[in-house]
C-alpha cells in the first residue's frame, strides 16, 4: 500500500464511519436468464448481432465524441481518455452502487447506525474496513524581503518581479504556477513579506502575512499582487515575530522550517544592543533552538555574504565558522533564484509520521501492525515504530531512514476494538 493513501482497521459492520467503507461482501444476486429476443431460439431463425455498446445505444454519436473534460460532454456522460462515455445508463447498471447524473458507478456507502443490509439477520461481523493514513507534511515559512531595494532590477525585471515569477509563476503564462504551486501538495506553506515604514515615533515593523496552510498557492499569490517594495530591510526584527508564530501553532504536526530571501544587509527599527548582523545570527540561533531550521537565499550580490554563511550554518545547528559550511544559495539570476528554493524545498526530509483519522488504544497498541515493504516492524524497537500520539504512527531508526530514502510501500492495522474512526 501506497504512503499517504490508505491503510486497514478492522471496525464492526454496525458501526461503519461514513465514507470510509464502502460495501463489502454484498453483492447484486444474478436475477434467472431471460429469453432474448435476438437469439436464434427467439426469432426463429440467424440471431441479430446488434455491435453498439450501451452508452452509444442510449446516446447514439455523442457518445465516443472528442472531449477535454466532462463539461464537453451532454448529460449522462462523462469525459474519460479523452473520449465522452458513461458506464452506466440506469442504475441496475451499477448494482449496489448509484449510477450518477454523468454516467459513473458510485459505491454505497453505509449509514452509521445501519448494519450491512445483505446481513439483516445475521448479528454484527468484524467486518475488513479502511482507515485514511497519510504522511505529515513539512510547515514552510516563507520569509521574503520587500524592501525599496528589491525594485533594482534582477537581469531584465526586478528582483520583486522576478521573486514572485519564481515563487508563484510568470503571471503571462496560466500554466506556471511557481515553486509554491509545484511544491504546495508536500509542504503548508505560510509567507511573511517583510519590511519597516516610518512614523511619527520612528521606524515600524511592516509585516504583510499569510497564515500557514495547506493548498494555500491562491492565497499567498493573492497577497503579493497587493503589496510592493518599499523601506527597509529589518530582518531580525522580522525572524522574530515569524518564529514567535511558528513556534506557537503546530498544523501539521511535520517539522517546522523558515526560508529568508533577502537581497540587502540587514537594518532594524527596535532597538538592539549589537549590530544589525549579529542581531539576526542570534534570532536564527533561537529559532533553531525550538527546533525551526533556517535556510538562507542571497538575492544578488548585495548582502554581507560571511554575514549570509554564518547564518546558514547557525540555522540548521551547526557552528558560525563550522567547516564544512552549510549551502548558502546566491541568485544572481531568476533561474538561480528559482533553483535555490527548489533545491531548499526538495531537500526537505520526507516526514516518518503518519497521520491516521482516528485513535488507537495506547495501551493496546501493540496489537496493531505496520508493515514497511514486507517487513513486519516491531512496536517500541529503535528500528520499528512508535505511536506518537493516539492518532499518529511514527516510523523511526533504519525504517524512517528507508522512508526518506523513497521507499512508500506502507501498510497499518489495528484491530476494531482497539482502534475508534473520528471524522477529521
Amino acid at each position: 500500500m501506497r504512503v499517504g493513501y490508505f491503510g486497514r482497521v478492522c471496525v464492526l459492520s454496525s458501526l461503519v464511519t461514513p465514507g470510509l467503507l464502502g460495501v463489502s461482501g454484498c453483492e447484486r444476486t444474478p436475477s434467472a436468464p431471460t429469453s432474448d429476443p435476438t437469439t436464434p431460439e427467439a426469432t426463429g431463425g440467424s440471431a441479430v448481432v446488434d455491435t453498439a455498446t450501451p452508452c452509444q445505444q442510449a446516446f447514439g454519436a455523442a457518445c465516443g465524441a472528442a472531449c477535454t473534460g466532462d463539461a464537453a460532454c451532454g448529460a449522462g456522460l462523462h469525459c474519460a481518455d479523452g473520449q465522452c462515455t458513461a458506464d452506466c445508463i440506469q442504475q441496475i447498471d451499477c448494482g449496489q452502487g448509484e449510477c450518477t447524473a454523468d454516467g459513473r458507478c458510485d459505491a454505497i456507502m453505509l449509514n452509521p447506525i445501519e448494519t450491512d443490509p445483505t446481513e439483516t439477520d445475521q448479528p454484527p461481523a468484524c467486518i475488513e474496513g479502511q482507515v485514511e493514513f497519510k504522511a505529515v507534511v513539512p510547515q514552510v515559512w516563507l520569509l521574503l524581503d520587500r524592501s525599496g531595494s528589491m525594485t533594482s532590477l534582477l537581469g531584465t525585471i526586478s528582483r520583486w518581479q522576478a521573486l514572485g515569477s519564481v515563487l508563484l509563476g510568470d503571471p503571462t503564462l496560466p500554466a506556471d504556477r511557481g515553486v509554491v504551486g509545484d511544491f504546495e501538495k508536500r509542504v503548508a506553506f505560510g509567507a511573511v513579506f517583510y519590511t519597516s515604514g516610518s512614523a511619527a515615533t520612528g521606524c515600524i515593523l511592516d509585516l504583510e502575512s499569510v497564515a500557514l496552510a495547506a493548498n494555500n498557492y491562491v492565497h499567498i499569490r493573492q497577497r503579493y499582487n497587493k503589496i510592493g517594495p518599499t523601506g527597509g530591510t529589518p530582518t531580525a526584527d522580522s525572524i522574530a515575530a515569524t518564529v514567535a508564530v511558528a513556534a506557537s501553532s503546530d498544523l501539521t504536526g511535520g517539522p517546522r522550517i523558515l526560508v529568508l530571501a533577502t537581497d540587502g544587509a540587514p537594518g532594524s527599527c527596535a532597538l538592539r544592543p549589537l549590530a544589525a548582523t549579529q542581531e539576526v545570527e542570534n534570532e536564527v540561533e533561537k529559532a533553531f533552538n525550538k527546533r525551526i531550521q533556517t535556510f538562507a537565499i542571497s538575492i544578488s550580490t548585495g548582502t554581507d555574504v560571511p554575514h549570509m554563511q554564518r547564518l546558514a550554518n547557525i540555522g540548521v545547528g551547526l557552528a558560525p565558522d563550522a567547516a564544512p559550511p552549510a549551502p548558502l544559495y546566491t541568485a544572481q539570476s531568476q533561474q538561480e533564484l528559482k533553483d535555490a528554493f527548489s533545491a531548499i524545498l526538495t531537500a526537505v526530509p520526507r516526514s516518518c509520521v503518519f497521520s491516521l483519522n482516528g485513535n488507537v488504544n495506547p495501551e493496546r497498541a501493540g496489537e496493531g501492525s505496520v508493515v514497511l515493504a514486507g517487513t513486519s516492524l516491531t512496536l517500541g524497537d529503535e528500528n520499528g515504530w512508535r505511536l506518537k500520539q493516539v492518532d499518529q504512527v511514527e516510523l523511526v531508526g533504519s525504517a524512517c531512514e528507508q522512508i526518506r530514502a523513497g521507499v512508500d510501500e506502507l501498510d497499518i492495522s489495528f484491530p476494531c476494538t482497539i482502534f475508534k474512526p473520528v471524522v477529521k
